[in-house]
């Protein structure tokens, strides 16, 4: 029993191990870029916020080809 939980354990760490940190990594710096562009430049921030479904059906079509 013992065993079989660690096997488990190690498969779920190997498979969202490195995913997980890579999306929270992505998202933080995302988040954090934006607020620091807004405290710096509030007018170029918002024109980029503007093409931001073009980036993101960008990312999509991209992720949807890998």
């Amino acid at each position: 029993m013992a065993s079989r939980i660690s096997k488990e354990c190690t498969a779920i760490n190997r498979g969202l191990g490195e995913k997980l940190g890579n999306t929270i990594m992505a998202f933080s710096g995302f988040t954090f870029g934006y607020i620091f562009a807004f405290y710096w430049g509030w007018l170029f921030t918002c024109i980029l916020l503007a093409g931001f479904p073009v980036i993101l059906a960008t990312g999509v079509a991209l992720g949807a080809s890998l």
